[in-house]
């Protein structure tokens, strides 16, 4: 039995063997996680296509200029009669020319449309904007809850290998009191059972924490089997208000921010549709050159023409079937469907907030308690271990004393980090986490 232990605790302490581990502190996987991870990248990348498109080059505002040239050879075989009636033969008439020109042409009116078309670009970019401060509140709750559960679970683990340096003690203690008939065989099993039962709790916390660890390592874009340890100091807010994270809910959050301009880019659209009614103009400007060849049978024997030519262009599609009515008519429903949305998406949030309000306001009062707690099992622990020592009480009353400690620990250690989540979680809401 006393070797099956040592395995278990050679098993569970193997990663942290010969390795000097690096503190990560929550400042700096911020940072790094700012720099690296992936999915910031990638929204970054969106919005410097929106970047692009919005751009002048985009918008339809600037004219469009076209150069053409063309080169042309003909040769063939004529009969001629004049008004006479004479009759003429040419053999082997070539004739050949080429042109060029350059042109320029410009919409001056299109109904509106290109001037909203603009605008619903330079939305979109604001959008993209949005997206990724979500997408960057989105990685740093991530990994803020990532961090702090990789903190729980350390601290979880120094309290059950405290359980299972105890546990191995008593065994200890109990297999040479046997010896000299002060305990029974019973004793000793039921200590061997805490003893495994403590070294299953620690093999199971220490794959917790490597998961922890793995999961940080990926949100921060590194290697997935670096090892380190992280600070698991807790601080709370105890600034935070209820009615003043509602009102930034309201005004701040990036998802509300985010539906505003929606509904101005579906308003956009119904503009753009609507510009289907209305004729567009254009105009256009070119300058060309011209040379032919006529050959022998034409009338005039070369011809060389330059020059400049303009024109001005309107149209109007008096009736295209009805496309654009309809196009009107949805654009219409989106815009309502977009209000009904946003107030869907505000109540949610809403209800959100004030769940995890509840969340943080609990866990802070069991905090408390759980302190007391803590002190209270720990004194009684100490006594018992006393009693437990001198014969006094069982290793039953010695176990349940020592579990007694074990969960009140176990409970300060979850409502702490649970009450740092559910902070973190407000501040999102309220569009603190990103400035």
């Amino acid at each position: 039995m006393k070797n099956y232990i040592k395995y278990l605790v050679f098993i569970v302490l193997l990663p942290l063997t010969g390795i000097s581990q690096q503190m990560l502190n929550l400042e700096d996987a911020i940072a790094e996680a700012l720099k690296s991870n992936y999915d910031i990248q990638l929204a970054e990348n969106s919005l410097i296509q929106a970047d692009n498109n919005k751009s002048v080059y985009n918008s339809g505002y600037l004219p469009t200029v076209t150069a053409n040239a063309d080169a042309r050879y003909n040769s063939s075989n004529a009969k001629i009669t004049d008004q006479q009636g004479n009759e003429r033969n040419i053999d082997g008439i070539q004739t050949s020319g080429y042109g060029a020109s350059v042109g320029l042409n410009y919409v001056l009116f299109n109904g509106g449309g290109r001037k909203y078309q603009y605008d619903k670009l330079k939305n979109l970019y604001a959008l993209s904007s949005l997206q990724k401060k979500t997408q960057i509140e989105n990685t740093l709750i991530d990994v803020y809850t990532t961090f702090y559960n990789l903190a729980r679970s350390q601290e979880q683990k120094r309290t059950i290998e405290e359980a299972f340096y105890i546990s191995k003690e008593r065994l200890q203690r109990v297999t040479v009191q046997q010896e000299y008939g002060q305990k029974t065989k019973l004793d000793i099993l039921n200590a061997k059972v805490d003893a495994n039962k403590d070294s299953i709790n620690l093999i199971n916390i220490s794959v917790s924490v490597e998961n922890n660890r793995r999961n940080l390592n990926f949100l921060l874009g590194r290697e997935i089997s670096t090892e380190f340890t992280v600070d698991s100091d807790v601080v709370l807010d105890s600034n935070l208000s209820y009615i003043e994270l509602l009102s930034k809910l309201k005004s701040n959050n990036n998802e509300l921010k985010q539906l505003e301009l929606n509904q101005s880019i579906t308003q956009q659209d119904l503009r753009i549709n609507q510009a289907g009614w209305l004729p567009s103009v254009t105009t256009n400007v070119s300058y060309g050159y011209n040379y032919n060849d006529n050959g022998p049978a034409g009338f005039l024997a070369e011809q060389q023409t330059t020059g400049l030519s303009a024109g001005l262009n309107l149209s109007w599609n008096l009736f295209d079937g009805g496309v654009t009515k309809v196009r009107v008519q949805n654009a219409k429903i989106a815009m309502k469907t977009q209000e009904l949305n946003k107030q869907k998406i505000q109540l949610n949030l809403e209800n959100q907030l004030a769940t995890f309000w509840a969340e943080y306001t609990t866990q802070k009062a069991i905090i408390e308690n759980e302190k007391i707690n803590v002190e209270v099992s720990n004194q009684n622990f100490l006594k018992s271990k006393e009693l437990f020592n001198l014969g006094k009480i069982t290793s039953l009353d010695f176990r349940q004393a020592q579990l007694n400690l074990i969960n009140t620990k176990l409970n300060l250690l979850n409502a702490t980090y649970n009450a740092k989540i559910a902070e973190l979680q407000l501040k999102r809401f309220a569009g603190y986490l990103v400035g």
